[in-house]
């Protein structure tokens, strides 16, 4: 691969994933089976990427929910920006899991020490804090 191309791929995933080419907005077909992701607080109303196989789409969440397809391997990313004192902080974390259609999710998004990460948990009332680690989750590098 050359060098210029080594350059080129990175850029325009990140483009892609920022929204700077547009996107569609997510239309499931007709009689997809859905399942929920909670978002937390801190990304309820943001606007999200979602691939599903090798199509991506604008994913809006509406009450702090987002609905995605059931029974499939899908990716999300979030593109994050804040300023202040002249300076600019961005990234573009990501995370791809496995759904089940008899599972619902919460989604949050952190940052520690100058990183930024997109975790997705299952919902489990069982569990002591009633959400369990996703066992499926793959962490895009951001």
């Amino acid at each position: 691969m050359r060098n210029h191309q080594r350059i080129a791929m990175p850029v325009l995933l990140a483009c892609v994933v920022a929204g700077c080419v547009g996107l569609p907005a997510y239309q499931p077909p007709a009689g997809t089976a859905m399942v929920d992701v909670k978002l937390s607080p801190n990304m309820r109303n943001d606007t999200m990427t979602l691939c599903v196989e090798d199509s991506c789409y604008r994913a809006h969440p509406r009450d702090g929910h987002l609905k995605i397809p059931a029974g499939e391997r899908v990716t999300l990313f979030r593109n994050f920006v804040a300023g202040g004192y002249q300076v600019t902080y961005s990234c573009y974390p990501g995370v791809s899991f496995q759904t089940r259609a008899d599972l619902a999710y919460y989604a949050d998004f952190e940052i520690r020490a100058n990183r930024c990460g997109f975790l997705v948990f299952r919902v489990d009332p069982t569990s002591r804090i009633g959400i369990a680690w996703e066992p499926s989750e793959r962490l895009m590098k951001s």
